[in-house]
């Protein structure tokens, strides 16, 4: 048993040697926001990541305690490999610089103020104070122009078709799954408002996939919102995938290097 027992420590020494090649050391500050990845209730192999949450002070060489927020247990103590640090996304700033003797354009400013959603939206994006009044009203006017990128109401485009090839396949009609009745009141608002935004239309079509919803991880106003989903895994297995290559990393970044300006969407949402 001796033999057994010195076996096993010196075989988890090595082990740890070989891992600490590779570690690096992480330090948290008091206050700093984190990501803690502890069990999920009541499957306790299953882990996920929630946050953010605030760690309160160091306790030990490789553990700290985190104020979790809970009523139950607010503080525990957890090792840094089960923390990541948090980043707060930075606010939207724009930009627009003019050209000394640019001619100014003579149309009125438009009205941000109105009291449709898209109009909120661009009244909430953020001018930077290093701004002068000047490049302020181009700005506002150049985000007039372009409201309608700022709505949430899904837009459209005519740019490409998609084609789904599913060969000589036999139709698939999978059966519906069973929902609560509050799920399928939800389901039932969500394919209404489809109806009437025009991204989807009555179909009497021999293919059939069920719907799901699948919790956002963000809820609004403390109300919690459902993602409208269909499983489509069954329609996938028969389907022809076309082969494209991948974009090069080194290519895409080559590509962007001589680029004066960078910018990011996010899509309101995709059908």
């Amino acid at each position: 048993m001796k033999k057994a027992s010195k076996n096993l420590q010196a075989s988890q020494e090595l082990q740890k040697q070989w891992h600490d090649q590779k570690a690096v050391l992480v330090q948290y500050q008091p206050g700093q926001k984190v990501w803690v990845l502890e069990p999920v209730a009541p499957r306790a192999l299953q882990d996920k990541w929630s946050g953010p949450h605030t760690i309160v002070e160091k306790k030990g060489e490789v553990t700290y305690l985190v104020d979790l927020g809970t009523a139950r247990s607010p503080l525990r103590v957890f090792h840094v490999n089960r923390l990541k640090p948090y980043y707060d996304r930075a606010d939207l700033t724009l930009l627009m610089a003019t050209d000394e003797g640019q001619e100014e354009d003579s149309d009125p400013l438009p009205d941000l103020f109105s009291s449709t959603e898209q109009d909120a939206l661009v009244e909430g994006v953020v001018l930077a104070d290093c701004l002068t009044a000047e490049q302020k009203d181009h700005c506002i006017n150049l985000l007039g122009q372009f409201s309608e990128l700022f709505s949430t109401v899904p837009g459209t485009t005519s740019w490409c078709e998609h084609t789904i090839d599913n060969g000589d396949s036999l139709h698939i009609k999978s059966k519906i799954y069973r929902q609560p009745d509050h799920v399928r009141d939800c389901i039932k608002q969500e394919v209404q408002k489809m109806l009437e935004l025009g991204v989807v239309e009555h179909s009497e079509s021999p293919w059939a996939s069920p719907v799901v919803l699948v919790p956002k991880p963000h809820s609004k106003d403390g109300k919690k919102e459902m993602r409208f989903c269909v499983d489509y895994r069954v329609l996938n297995q028969v389907t022809k995938t076309d082969a494209h290559p991948i974009p090069r990393a080194d290519e895409l970044i080559d590509t962007l290097a001589s680029a004066k300006y960078l910018s990011t969407f996010d899509l309101t949402a995709g059908y």
